[in-house]
């Protein structure tokens, strides 16, 4: 079975380190970015991504523009984004941009790793069996 390739763009090496570590040791194929301008390369040339994992507070390019240009793109426009952030006043608008940028989700950090792998099954249209 091929491995479900994951890109998870977030600029705080330590949280990236961690997130890295806990999904390939799920199974992922993982890929990173630290700000937008890499996080839109990447995407365009990692394909085929399953997943995406978004921060929105990142340097160059923040995740709602990341997102917004990924969804308008034909060869990445399908993918599901998570996005996600530990800023208070981006928490309470964090649903609401989604919606507007495409993403499918969010999550706020910092979040388990449950939180985190039902949010990728949902994304996947799978349902996670150890959990439900």
């Amino acid at each position: 079975m091929v491995k479900k390739r994951i890109l998870i763009v977030e600029d705080d090496p330590s949280v990236l380190k961690v997130t890295k570590v806990r999904l390939e040791h799920e199974g992922f194929d993982v890929v990173t970015a630290m700000d937008g301008n890499q996080a839109l390369e990447v995407a365009a040339h990692k394909l085929p991504i399953h997943v995406i994992l978004l921060d929105i507070m990142l340097p160059k390019r923040n995740g709602y523009e990341v997102c917004s240009m990924l969804k308008r793109r034909p060869a990445t426009a399908k993918i599901p984004v998570i996005v996600f952030s530990a800023s208070e006043s981006e928490i309470a608008r964090l649903a609401d941009r989604c919606v507007e940028v495409g993403a499918t989700d969010w999550i706020k950090k910092p979040f388990t790793s449950a939180e985190l792998m039902a949010k990728i099954h949902r994304a996947l249209g799978e349902e996670d069996h150890r959990n439900g």
